[in-house]
């Protein structure tokens, strides 16, 4: 099934496009790996590393970034602001890792060993937690739609449902661990040279938009390769 998405409607500084259809998927096992506070102080951004064992929840992620972005191109909708390049722009939301909303703005049911929590006694729980590896999260994510800006275009998705399971009885045995390091470190070096890989790519791209705004005569054009370069920049 291909997914489709609405007209844009302007919320703010920025424009979405909810999806026609409710997109919710279950992730196991999930690794959290940072929190950081929304701008509006009513929710955390999550990021987190998503393990193989959801390939086929991955695979349905990444199709939904390329519904999207076949939908943004195909109908066009800003074909005539020339603030907005989609393809420039666009980044998917599942490359390697994700980052998913926790807001109190959607309703999410938290459940921690069996018992029913809030959303702060869940932020407790992973800040307190950081070096325990005795315990599994598995949630549901469910698609809001994409956002839209003159800096990024990207799906974003929130947390309907988290369940933490802590395990109390761990039998680790010391063959088991070092082949789940030997993984980890596997995963690591390959991320890794993905990531290195990338950044030679957009080093490449700044300094050839960098050359063509030197040479740029009309403003217009200047300020948006500008504002594209301090993308490629900052971007992280």
């Amino acid at each position: 099934m291909k997914h489709s998405f609405k007209n844009p409607q302007k919320k703010g500084k920025i424009f979405i496009s909810y999806p026609n259809e409710k997109v919710i998927i279950e992730l196991n096992e999930i690794k959290i790996k940072n929190l950081r506070e929304l701008s509006d102080n009513k929710g955390y951004f999550i990021e987190c590393n998503i393990p193989e064992i959801n390939k086929n929840e991955i695979e349905l992620i990444k199709k939904v970034d390329k519904d999207a972005l076949d939908c943004l191109n195909n109908n066009l909708w800003f074909e005539n602001d020339e603030d907005i390049d989609i393809n420039d722009i666009y980044m998917n939301s599942y490359d390697e890792q994700m980052t998913i909303i926790l807001s109190d703005k959607i309703e999410a049911d938290i459940i921690i060993d069996d018992e029913e929590k809030d959303k702060y006694d869940f932020i407790n729980f992973i800040n307190s937690n950081k070096k325990n590896r005795n315990y599994v999260i598995n949630i549901d994510i469910i698609l809001l739609g994409i956002y839209i800006s003159k800096s990024s275009i990207i799906n974003k998705w929130a947390i309907r449902y988290i369940n933490i399971e802590t395990i109390k009885e761990v039998d680790w045995n010391k063959k088991e661990l070092e082949e789940e390091w030997k993984y980890d470190l596997i995963n690591f070096e390959e991320e890794t040279e993905m990531k290195i890989e990338r950044m030679r790519e957009n080093i490449i791209k700044a300094k050839m938009l960098y050359q063509e705004i030197i040479e740029e005569t009309n403003i217009k054009n200047w300020e948006t390769k500008l504002e594209k370069l301090k993308t490629i920049i900052f971007r992280k």
